[in-house]
C-alpha cells in the first residue's frame, strides 16, 4: 500500500521486509499454528469488564500504575537500556557457541523480530507516560542472570522464556487497554515461534548422547526459572490486575497451563519433566 506521495508506507515496508526474510524454517511460528492453535485456552473465572481505555484517554490511577508495572516487567522497550544490552548478550552468545552458520542465522531473525517487538511496546510506554519511556528498567528476575555457558542453556532461554512472553500475549487478548489487546496477537505468535526456536535447537542437542546428558543437567536450572517466571500464586496485585481487565487468570492458573503445555514438549524429547516444587524460589 502506498501513502499520498505513491511511496510505500511505513507498515508495508515492515512487512515486505518479514516477508523477505523467511526460509522453511523462518518464522517458526508459521509450522507450530498450521495445525490450529498451539496454545491452551486461558479462561477467566471471572466477568471481564466491559469497559475499554484507549491511548490518549484518562485513565484510572491505579489502573495506569498497574499498566505500567506490567510494561515495567516485560522490558521490550527500545527506550530501555537494559533490553538494548540483554540482546547485545544474545548476539554475543551467537558469535561464541552456535555450531553452524544456519543457527546463527536464525539467532538474527530472533533478534529483528525483538527490536519489532521494542519499537510496539515503546509506542505503548510513549502514550502512558513520556518519561517512562526513556526509563531504563534493569532485568529483576534471576532467569535472565542464570549464566548461558552453552549452546544447550541459551536454546532452554529461548525455549522456556520466550514462551512466558507468548502465554502472557495469550492472556492480553482481551484486555482493556486496547493498544495491548491489539499487539497481543502478534506478540503471541513470534514469542511462540522463539520458543520453537529453541525447541528445534534442543530437539538437535538431544539427538545424541552427550547433548542428551547435558540437556538432562541443565533441565534441572532451567525447568525451576522458568515456573518462577509467573511470580508468586498468592501475588497481592494479580486479583487488582483481574479486576481491572489487564489480565484473564492469576498466576497460578497462566503457570499450570504453561507447565502442562512445556511438560508435554518436553517428554516429546525424551526428557523427564523435573518435580515442580524442587529448586523453586516463588511458589
Amino acid at each position: 500500500m502506498a501513502d499520498g506521495s505513491g511511496l510505500p508506507s511505513e507498515m508495508s515496508v515492515i512487512e515486505d521486509a518479514e516477508r523477505r526474510g523467511r526460509t522453511a524454517r523462518w518464522p517458526f511460528w508459521r509450522s507450530a499454528y498450521a495445525q490450529g492453535d498451539p496454545l491452551p485456552a486461558l479462561t477467566s473465572r471471572v466477568s471481564r469488564p466491559t469497559y475499554r481505555f484507549d491511548e490518549g484517554e484518562p485513565l484510572p490511577h491505579e489502573y495506569k500504575e498497574l499498566l505500567i508495572k506490567m510494561l515495567r516487567h516485560e522490558g521490550e522497550r527500545a527506550g530501555n537500556k537494559s533490553f538494548l544490552g540483554f540482546m547485545a548478550t544474545c548476539l554475543d552468545i551467537a558469535e561464541a557457541l552456535f555450531p553452524t552458520a544456519e543457527a546463527k542465522l536464525l539467532k538474527a531473525e530472533y533478534l529483528a523480530e525483538e527490536l519489532k517487538h521494542a519499537i510496539m511496546f515503546h509506542r505503548i510506554a510513549v502514550g502512558l507516560q513520556h518519561d517512562f519511556a526513556l526509563r531504563d528498567v534493569p532485568y529483576a528476575h534471576y532467569a535472565f542472570h542464570l549464566p548461558r555457558e552453552t549452546w544447550a542453556d541459551d536454546a532452554y532461554f529461548h525455549f522456556f522464556v520466550d514462551l512466558n512472553g507468548a502465554f502472557h500475549a495469550r492472556d492480553w487478548r482481551e484486555s482493556s487497554y486496547v493498544p495491548l489487546a491489539k499487539m497481543s496477537a502478534t506478540v503471541e505468535r513470534d514469542e511462540l515461534g522463539h520458543s520453537e526456536m529453541g525447541y528445534h535447537f534442543l530437539g538437535e542437542i538431544v539427538s545424541e548422547g552427550r547433548g542428551r546428558e547435558l540437556a538432562r543437567r541443565l533441565l534441572l536450572k532451567w525447568y525451576p526459572a522458568a515456573l518462577d517466571m509467573f511470580g508468586r500464586s498468592d501475588s497481592r496485585n494479580a486479583p487488582k490486575f483481574i479486576q481491572w481487565g489487564l489480565k484473564g487468570v492469576d498466576n497460578a492458573e497462566i503457570r499450570q497451563a504453561y507447565k502442562g503445555y512445556v511438560d508435554r514438549k518436553l517428554v516429546a524429547l525424551g526428557l523427564e519433566p523435573p518435580d515442580e516444587r524442587t529448586n523453586r524460589r516463588f511458589l
